[in-house]
């Protein structure tokens, strides 16, 4: 073990907390802008992998503590390549950016480095931070951030696999290959973010059309999550279900974007069963007499409960689903397979019994 890695091992704990506490800042940072990540991983640098990095002879190190910028380190991973950028506006505006070390590697245009497009960004505390008392021990220590998209890490770790396991040159045919792969895998990422887009820009569009009272819109995701959202017409059903019986228990229920997309997917499952075909037949079927949708709250509790414990919650979209399995004359679940979308197997069996 050389001295420097004897400096090292003494200020490693040190490093330690600095990647932990700037973690846990980055991640607060990145979620209070709302911007969606996949994932943020860090690591603090190993001290037998300090050890041999210093002991190259071609390295020459001086100071190595001082010139090794990536002692610990952070990986942010983006679903999408603007994600990239936004985040390193917020790191600009927090850290300290040392410009020497850092490279923004999304502007090489090597055919062959799509893996390593990422944002490369070596930081120090801010003048305003480095003054607070719970921060100023690690003012003048740097971590290297990385910031890039998930197909871009996954071709970084592939890629590496492919080309260090061995010396040897990388026959011609093979190199063809991989500068193909790394072309399809940069277009798709392009893609992804054109259809992020698209997305927000048909939701607009879904949103104007139903803020003008024309519903003459498919049924899709989209469409029936706009429909929905903050509708009076939901409300009323709900209170319906509530005199019926219905639970209103929001507690014990862990309300998340998952288990919001859950919910819809199986409003959507059954109302893809049904006759409805556009908003404006959904529209319709939440302006059915209260008397009918009474009638039929409590047929279909009845029924679940004989098959069941559990309460049955006034979860809007499960409710508009009962009224269309109630009310809806046309609405085919012959093939039984089609239910296990539903997946809730009380549901299931209380549909089963009403389609039979």
């Amino acid at each position: 073990m050389n001295k420097s890695t004897k400096e090292f091992e003494l200020i490693r704990p040190l490093y330690e907390r600095f990647r932990i506490k700037a973690t846990s800042l980055i991640k607060e940072l990145i979620s209070e802008s709302d911007i969606d990540i996949a994932s943020i991983e860090s690591r603090t640098k190993e001290i037998e992998s300090f050890d041999e990095k210093t002991s190259r002879p071609e390295k020459n190190y001086k100071d190595p503590i001082k010139e090794i910028t990536d002692l610990c380190g952070i990986r942010i991973i983006t679903y999408y390549t603007e994600e990239i950028y936004k985040i390193a506006e917020l790191l600009e505006k927090e850290f300290e950016i040392d410009t020497g070390n850092s490279i923004d590697k999304t502007k090489i245009n090597s055919p062959d480095k799509f893996g390593y497009l990422s944002l490369h960004y070596v930081v120090k505390l801010g003048k305003k931070r480095n003054t607070l008392v719970e921060w100023k021990s690690y003012k003048d220590l740097k971590i290297e951030i990385q910031i890039r998209t998930i197909l871009q890490h996954s071709w970084a770790t592939i890629d590496h696999k492919l080309r260090y396991k061995t010396k040897r040159e990388i026959p011609s045919i093979l190199k063809r290959k991989i500068y193909r792969l790394s072309a399809l895998l940069e277009l798709a990422d392009e893609q992804f973010l054109s259809i992020k887009k698209e997305t927000e820009n048909l939701q607009n569009d879904i949103d104007t059309s139903i803020d003008s009272g024309n519903l003459k819109i498919e049924i899709n995701l989209l469409s029936v999550d706009s429909f929905l959202n903050a509708n009076p017409k939901v409300d009323k059903i709900i209170e319906i279900a509530l005199k019926c019986g219905y639970k209103e228990d929001e507690d014990e229920i862990n309300y998340t974007t998952d288990t919001d997309q859950y919910f819809l997917n199986r409003l959507i499952n059954v109302i893809n069963k049904s006759s409805i075909k556009s908003i404006e037949d959904l529209d319709k079927l939440l302006d059915s007499d209260s008397d009918k949708i009474e009638k039929a709250f409590f047929e279909f509790l009845n029924l679940f409960k004989t098959k069941t414990k559990d309460d049955f919650h006034t979860i809007g979209t499960d409710l508009i689903a009962i009224l269309i399995i109630m009310l809806d004359d046309n609405i085919d679940f012959s093939n039984q397979i089609s239910l296990k979308d539903i997946d809730w197997k009380p549901f299931v069996e209380t549909i089963r019994e009403i389609k039979k």
